[in-house]
């Protein structure tokens, strides 16, 4: 079996090793977002969620993207070479 050449650049194995890190770590917080919703029940009876899940929300949506961007920019060659 052929392993193409761009396996063995060390700036694609950190690009893409580090953008899957920050979209795991992006799915794991909002995972966590989750979970907290779950927990509280006083958010079914129509009040406000509190501003820390809402940026918990934000900051674990934000990771994701950043980490799938990431992992994009790793498997483009043209942006390495720069």
């Amino acid at each position: 079996m052929y392993d193409p050449p761009i396996f063995f650049d060390l700036s694609f194995v950190r690009n893409v090793i580090a953008g899957f890190a920050l979209t795991l770590l992006g799915a794991l917080v909002l995972l966590a977002a989750g979970v907290w919703s779950s927990q509280a029940g006083e958010w079914l009876r129509g009040e406000r969620r509190p501003a820390a899940w809402r940026a918990l929300c934000a900051l674990g949506l934000a990771l994701f993207v950043i980490g799938i961007v990431w992992q994009l920019i790793g498997y483009t060659p043209i942006v390495r070479d720069w």
